[in-house]
C-alpha cells in the first residue's frame, strides 16, 4: 500500500532521509501483500494502490510518528493493556473458584449422568428456558446479551487461531473468511439490540420488583461502548476500499462505512486514538467480569450443570 515515497513522507520536515528509516519503512511496507496476510483486510486496502500518505495523516499522530504507533508502539500498549487485564482477571476467576472449592456438592453422592446433564446444557444454559418462563422480554435480552456475547468471544476465537496461531486459507480469502465476517456482526449487533432492550427495560418499562443498582447501566454502556467502537474501526477500514462482495460480509461495519464517506473528517487518523481507546475498554470489562454481576454468566451455567445430575436422581426416588 505504500512504497518508499511514503516512507519519506513520514520524516519530520527537514531532516535527512537516513537509511535506517529509509530500510524500516521498506521492512513494513514494501512486503508481499502475503506478509500481511493475517491483518484483516489488509489486502483489500493494498489493492486500492494508495500510499500510506493518501489516508494517514502523520501530524495526528503523537509526536507526529506515524510508522513508529503503528509498526510497534500501539501493539506494545495492546499487549500491556492484555496483560494487566489478565493478570487482575485471572485472579479473580481463580478466587472465586477457590471459594467454591471449599464446599462438597451433593452431586458427588451419585454416577455423573451425563445425558442428563447435556439436556441442562442445551434447555437451560443455551436456551434459557426457566428465564423464558419467567419473562419474554428478559429472555430476550439473555439470549442477545450473554448468548451473543459468548458466540462473538467464539468467532474472535477462531479468528485469532486462524490469522494467527494457524493461518488457514479458508479463513484468510476463502469463504470461511466471510462466514466469520458476517457473525461478528451479526454478534455485535444482537449484543447492541441486547443492551438497548435492556436499558429500555430499566427505564421506560422498569417493573416494580425490578431493582436497578449504578453498576447494572455502567455495564450495559461499557457494552455499548465496545460495541459502537468496534463497528466504527470496521467501518473506518471499509471506508478506504472499493465496495465488493467481500467487504460486504461485514455488512454493519459496510454500511457504516458508506456514511462515513459522505463527511470530509480524517477518519484514519481518528481511527488510531478508536482503536486505543476500543481496546482499553474491551480489557476492562474482561479484567472486571468475575468481579461483577456479569460473573454469573460463568457461574450460572456451572451451577445448573453441577445440580442437574443430582436433582434427576432425586426424582427418581
Amino acid at each position: 500500500m505504500a512504497g518508499a515515497a511514503a516512507a519519506e513522507q513520514i520524516l519530520p520536515e527537514g531532516a535527512p532521509p537516513a537509511a535506517s528509516a529509509a530500510s524500516t519503512s521498506s521492512a513494513l511496507y514494501d512486503l508481499s501483500p502475503r506478509s500481511f496476510h493475517a491483518r484483516k483486510g489488509e489486502d483489500l486496502v493494498r489493492s486500492t494502490g494508495k500510499e500510506c500518505r493518501d489516508c494517514h495523516a502523520r501530524r495526528l499522530y503523537p509526536q507526529g510518528d506515524f510508522f513508529g504507533w503503528e509498526a510497534s508502539k500501539k501493539w506494545r500498549l495492546h499487549w500491556a493493556m492484555f496483560s494487566i487485564a489478565a493478570f487482575v482477571g485471572l485472579s479473580g476467576l481463580f478466587a472465586s473458584f477457590s471459594i467454591w472449592s471449599l464446599g462438597r456438592g451433593p452431586s458427588t453422592h451419585h454416577p455423573i449422568r451425563w445425558s442428563v446433564v447435556g439436556r441442562a446444557l442445551v434447555s437451560e444454559v443455551l436456551l434459557g428456558r426457566r428465564i423464558w418462563r419467567q419473562s419474554r422480554l428478559r429472555w430476550t435480552v439473555f439470549l442477545f446479551v450473554s448468548m451473543g456475547f459468548v458466540a462473538l468471544a467464539a468467532v474472535f476465537a477462531v479468528m485469532v487461531a486462524t490469522r494467527y496461531v494457524g493461518q488457514s486459507e479458508f479463513f484468510l480469502s476463502g469463504p470461511g473468511g466471510l462466514v466469520l465476517d458476517f457473525l461478528a456482526d451479526l454478534f455485535g449487533l444482537a449484543i447492541l439490540a441486547g443492551c438497548l432492550l435492556a436499558l429500555l427495560r430499566r427505564g421506560l418499562g422498569r417493573q416494580a420488583h425490578l431493582r436497578t443498582e449504578a453498576e447494572d447501566v455502567w455495564i450495559l454502556l461499557l457494552l455499548l461502548a465496545i460495541v459502537v467502537s468496534g463497528f466504527f474501526l470496521e467501518a473506518v477500514r471499509l471506508s478506504v476500499v472499493a465496495p465488493c462482495g467481500r467487504s460486504a460480509a461485514s455488512f454493519v461495519g459496510f454500511a457504516a462505512a458508506q456514511a462515513l464517506k459522505g463527511w470530509d473528517v480524517p477518519w484514519v487518523a481518528i481511527r488510531f486514538y478508536v482503536w486505543i481507546v476500543h481496546a482499553a475498554l474491551v480489557f476492562a470489562f474482561l479484567a472486571y467480569v468475575p468481579f461483577s454481576k456479569l460473573f454469573h454468566v460463568i457461574a450460572c451455567p456451572i451451577t445448573i450443570l453441577a445440580t442437574a445430575s443430582e436433582g434427576s436422581y432425586r426424582k427418581r426416588q
